[in-house]
């Protein structure tokens, strides 16, 4: 059993963030070759990542707030208690609005093969 508290976020600067955002310490296990990591993210207004795509499949449930998850044929917005699924290989961006006032959190669960390859993608 691993457990972790995730009150004390701390800032997280990594290739796939348009701006940083705040990362929970993580939890991660294997088996049968299978990585699954899984953390909680809280975007500020404005904050959000880029287009990227996940080797596995990625779970995002909504905790806190009001964003906006987006694939390259649509934008939806999501609110606290939402799930959201992007299958392997989905070019992907979740976050926070430019004009919002309050946080937006949600628990990612990533469910890979091997090391988990992450792949960053230009703007459209």
């Amino acid at each position: 059993m691993d457990v972790t508290n995730t009150a004390e976020p701390t800032e997280w600067e990594h290739p796939v963030q348009v701006s940083t955002a705040l990362l929970s310490e993580s939890v991660e296990s294997e088996f049968d070759g299978n990585a699954v990591r899984s953390a909680a993210v809280t975007f500020r207004p404005g904050e959000r990542t880029k287009f990227h795509t996940h080797a596995g499949v990625q779970v995002l449930y909504v905790i806190e707030g009001e964003g906006i998850v987006a694939t390259r044929d649509e934008e939806r917005a999501v609110s606290s208690g939402d799930l959201i699924v992007f299958p392997p290989g989905e070019e992907h961006w979740h976050g926070n609005t430019t004009d919002a006032t309050e946080p937006f959190t949600h628990v990612y669960f990533l469910a890979e093969r091997g090391d988990g390859e992450l792949t960053v993608l230009e703007e459209p």
